[in-house]
């Protein structure tokens, strides 16, 4: 009885906008089979998604929400664009019918991974098989005593920070994530291309791929997204950028990102209007002591790679600043700073876009960089 009142819920919910057309509307669904402790990964559905629970019991969680335990009868409605998981519960098996609506010809984001901890991170369930918070997913033979702590939800930071860093998890949840990523004087696509370029910089992959994710659904596209590698190639080294191919391609696979499109040429933007003076200054500087160096920078950096229109030049400095900040290079950044003007940047958006990446590449860098805004730019 349950379950079929669920069934007549869930139409409701699907029948409930009103219709322009009188014309049959077929909803596909499908059935989801989950053994004990499996679960999916991170995930959102541009258009939003029903759950409705045929059998045994699991759990599902928003981001920065807690984890609610659901059962056979139960029906869950995902609002469009909120990150979530679901799965199982760790000693029972789960079955639901998941109805999903596609927009613009995507049904599904996937993002990381759903670690352990975050899973474990659960009340038990009514039927008493939950796990209590906190323990590891072994058999309860092997399970170590229990502790006096208990993580309290688990926000950005996750339930490991929350355990074994309590000051750092703090710093995460209310500063970073609770302050800093919300500041509106930079917007949220650009602090994601500022924190992939400084995590891309240094060389820190095993962070990249969730910030990655955040990129796509704060706005970067991936054409954009891709030619930061090929421009970061340039002013990081290859190894850098090649090094951030594999966890691309885990994001791309996941969110089912059309590879093929991103190998279409687009359309070459002028040359800026002090490049030519650039030119003339470095073909004076090192042309007679290292003439393939000024080809190559006059021909493939500012010739190509900044002309080319997948990146905007506002984005092009912006990235290339972070980057530069990130690696220590600050005796590098005037002529960037100036040319981050030129484009588009204000200084408001320079300097809060450096004060962003001292939580990615350190204070110290992110200080050097302020120095050098303040010598380029003046107070």
């Amino acid at each position: 009885m349950k379950l079929c009142t669920a069934m007549l819920a869930t139409i409701a919910l699907l029948t409930s906008a009103p219709t322009e057309a009188q014309t049959i509307v077929i909803t596909r669904g499908g059935s989801v089979a989950f053994e004990p402790g499996a679960r999916t990964a991170w995930h959102s559905h541009p258009g939003g998604q029903i759950l409705i629970v045929t059998a045994g019991t699991g759990r599902v969680q928003q981001w920065g929400g807690p984890i609610e335990d659901i059962q056979a009868g139960d029906v869950v409605k995902i609002p469009a664009g909120q990150k979530h998981w679901h799965g199982a519960s760790p000693h029972a098996a789960m079955t639901y019918l998941a109805i999903t609506e596609p927009r613009d010809g995507t049904s599904v984001q996937w993002m990381e991974k759903v670690s352990d901890e975050q899973y474990n991170d659960a009340p038990p369930s009514p039927d008493g098989h939950g796990q209590p918070r906190g323990q590891s997913q072994v058999p309860s033979e092997q399970q170590p005593q229990p502790s006096s702590w208990q993580p309290a939800t688990t926000g950005p930071s996750g339930a490991l920070q929350q355990k074994i860093a309590p000051g750092l998890a703090t710093l995460t949840d209310e500063v970073l994530f609770g302050d800093v990523w919300r500041r509106p004087e930079l917007s949220p696509r650009d602090r994601s291309l500022v924190t992939i370029s400084a995590l891309i910089a240094t060389g820190k992959p095993a962070q990249l791929a969730g910030h990655l994710g955040r990129a796509l659904d704060n706005g970067v596209q991936p054409r954009e997204a891709s030619d930061l590698l090929a421009h970061l190639a340039i002013y990081c080294g290859w190894p850098s950028a090649v090094s951030a191919l594999d966890v691309y391609e885990q994001v791309y696979t996941a969110r089912k990102v059309d590879t093929a499109a991103l190998r279409a040429l687009s359309p070459r933007l002028p040359a800026a209007a002090s490049d030519a003076a650039r030119a003339r200054a470095l073909a004076d500087e090192l042309g007679t002591v290292a003439p393939k160096f000024v080809q190559l920078t006059n021909g493939v950096v500012f010739g190509d790679l900044w002309q080319r229109s997948d990146l905007t030049l506002r984005d092009r400095n912006l990235v290339t600043i972070a980057a530069l900040a990130a690696m220590g290079d600050d005796d590098q950044l005037d002529f960037y700073l100036r040319r981050g003007l030129e484009s588009g940047l204000t200084r408001g958006e320079i300097t809060e876009a450096l004060t962003h990446l001292g939580f990615y590449a350190g204070w110290i860098k992110a200080t050097k960089a302020m120095t050098a805004v303040t010598r380029t730019l003046g107070e």
